[in-house]
């Protein structure tokens, strides 16, 4: 057991360090949010944090430091309030187009409400009737982050090339955020300095490592506002469909998905021009090459190639990085950038997976070959 005095200094010195990283993420994130909406959202996101520490800091060692541990409904409550943005954030990551007011009006409304009720009547059933609705709550974002997260891997693999936009890192924060979950519900309940530390400690890892990849990940916003445009231009400038349409006996259009006039160009595009060293390729892009459109493209990949865009692009990249990686001498982080990989992180990741060994002893185990 820990003596009371140690964990109170425990809780105290966590809390501290707690808002400071607060602080260094915000400044981090507003940066970068200068030029990137996606960071500016999480910015202001942070900013709200550190508004909460601050209201408990005041509350807690100004206003009633009598307070043996940190934590009382009334901040419980504005404690709470902190669980939709994560639904927000959730929702702007994976369907960005989603327009959010109409889910910040209803629960700011809801929790503000219930922050200044419970401040003029210190009511503890609707204490507890707010703290159940938003366990509830942050189960639900929990599965609909999951599902979210699902549907947008497909879209991604179906229209992009670009592991920047990948939300693999949101799976790790889906562990932490049902840890603390967990802790900060016991916290709720069993009320300890103790509870309080081991609560601290979660919060200041799960925001900076959700601040960090967040920091890093390219937004799918922006990239839908590419394709969509390039989508624009394609419709415009009338691109060829290739004759991959005939029409049946009533007049209407039927896919043939065994007759892709374009298949010559397919494969002149990716084996003579190398289409896939272009980091941030899109099905767009490769169908205007090509001269078709992005159905047929999406088409002939999924009926005739048996693979996703996402897949197929890589899968290129990866011949090409073994080639590089067992005729020359380049550094990894060339033979990346000369394959089409956007950034080291995803050549190894994606190597690693597409080959189940990481370039590096890829590398070796083939210069082990040819020296035997």
């Amino acid at each position: 057991m820990i003596a009371p005095d140690i964990s109170k200094s425990l809780s105290d010195v966590t809390f501290g360090m707690l808002l400071m990283s607060q602080l260094a993420c915000a400044m981090a994130l507003h940066s970068k949010g200068r030029r990137h909406n996606l960071q500016l959202m999480m910015f202001r996101f942070m900013l709200y944090l550190i508004f909460v520490s601050i209201f408990e800091f005041v509350y807690f060692y100004l206003v009633c430091p009598v307070h043996s541990v940190m934590t009382c409904p009334l901040t419980d409550i504005l404690e709470m309030s902190i669980v939709p943005c994560a639904l927000l954030i959730i929702i702007r990551l994976t369907s960005p187009l989603t327009r959010q007011w109409k889910l910040i009006i209803p629960n700011a409304v809801a929790y503000y409400g219930a922050f200044f009720i419970f401040c003029f009547t210190w009511n503890m059933t609707l204490y507890k009737v707010i703290l159940g609705f938003t366990i509830i709550y942050a189960i639900g974002i929990i599965v609909y982050g999951v599902v979210a997260v699902n549907k947008f891997n497909r879209r991604l693999k179906m229209n992009f090339s670009d592991e920047s936009l990948s939300l693999y890192w949101l799976k790790y924060i889906m562990i932490i955020y049902i840890l603390l979950l967990i802790v900060w519900t016991a916290a709720t309940i069993y009320i300890s300095d103790g509870m309080i530390f081991i609560y601290n400690i979660l919060v200041m890892t799960l925001f900076s490592l959700f601040c960090y990849f967040v920091y890093r990940q390219e937004d799918m916003l922006s990239a839908l506002v590419t394709i969509n445009a390039e989508a624009a231009d394609e419709t415009a400038g009338d691109v060829a469909t290739d004759d991959t349409l005939s029409t049946d006996a009533e007049g209407s259009a039927t896919a043939q998905p065994h007759n892709y006039k374009f298949e010559e160009r397919f494969r002149k595009a990716f084996e003579d021009d190398r289409i896939y060293l272009r980091p941030e390729l899109n099905i767009v892009e490769l169908s205007m090459a090509v001269g078709t459109n992005r159905t047929y493209i999406s088409n002939y990949l999924n009926q005739q190639l048996h693979t996703p865009f996402y897949e197929y692009v890589n899968s290129w990249r990866v011949g090409r990085a073994k080639d590089l990686l067992t005729t020359t001498d380049m550094p990894l982080e060339d033979v990346a950038t000369e394959s089409g990989f956007n950034s080291m992180s995803s050549f190894r990741r994606y190597f690693t997976a597409s080959t189940g060994k990481t370039p590096g002893a890829y590398r070796r185990e083939n210069s082990e070959q040819k020296d035997s």
